[in-house]
């Protein structure tokens, strides 16, 4: 499913993020959907993706109900061909890439022994090869133009291990230490989450 929506907007509203055009991967639900919300309050273009038809659909319609030009499109960003169609099809429907999110994660906790090598390749693939791979597809327009924005969205596991979290704190470790570097701006985040406080102490 693609679908891309450009409402009309007030041309003498200008916005801190007017002229943005935000890609954000797992953007149909959880914090990549409110992080798409708030990147349209500010005024940018957004991209979203996901796996989920409805989940996406409803994101889309809620962040198009902000006023500004929205992309949705199912995308697996495990899969290089996906993204590159992703990416493509965001630039030719909003305009170059300003801000990239690669929020995108799935978790999966539990004794590490317990674990399979395919357990191991989801996180891993899901939580850090994605990030890799979407920076691949979009750092190279941000570097010609000199200028850019790469938010990767971490998470305190990338800092602090916790009782049942190997696989996942390994994921979220290499998110922390991606380098990106090269006219770019790249910033890795770690929300908080009780959740995982309560796991910590737990051990």
């Amino acid at each position: 499913m693609v679908r891309t929506s450009k409402p009309n907007q007030d041309p003498g509203e200008k916005k801190p993020l007017s002229d943005a055009v935000a890609l954000i991967t797992g953007g149909s639900r959880g914090i990549g959907r409110a992080i798409a919300r708030q990147l349209a309050i500010l005024g940018a273009s957004v991209a979203i993706c996901g796996r989920d038809i409805a989940a996406l659909e409803e994101a889309a319609l809620d962040v198009a109900k902000l006023g500004v030009p929205v992309h949705s499109q199912v995308a697996d960003i495990a899969k290089s061909g996906d993204i590159a169609d992703f990416v493509a099809k965001t630039e030719t429907e909003l305009g170059p890439i300003t801000i990239l999110v690669n929020n995108a994660g799935i978790g999966l906790f539990g004794p590490a022994h317990e674990k399979t090598e395919a357990d191991w390749d989801r996180v891993l693939t899901t939580n850090l090869k994605s990030v890799f791979l979407v920076s691949r597809a979009v750092a190279p327009s941000m570097i010609r133009r000199g200028s850019g924005d790469i938010i990767n969205i971490s998470s305190l596991a990338g800092k602090n291990t916790f009782a049942g979290g190997g696989i996942y704190c390994a994921s979220k470790w290499g998110v922390v230490g991606t380098p990106l570097r090269r006219c770019l701006r790249r910033t890795s985040l770690t929300p908080w989450k009780p959740s995982l406080r309560k796991a910590r102490e737990a051990s």
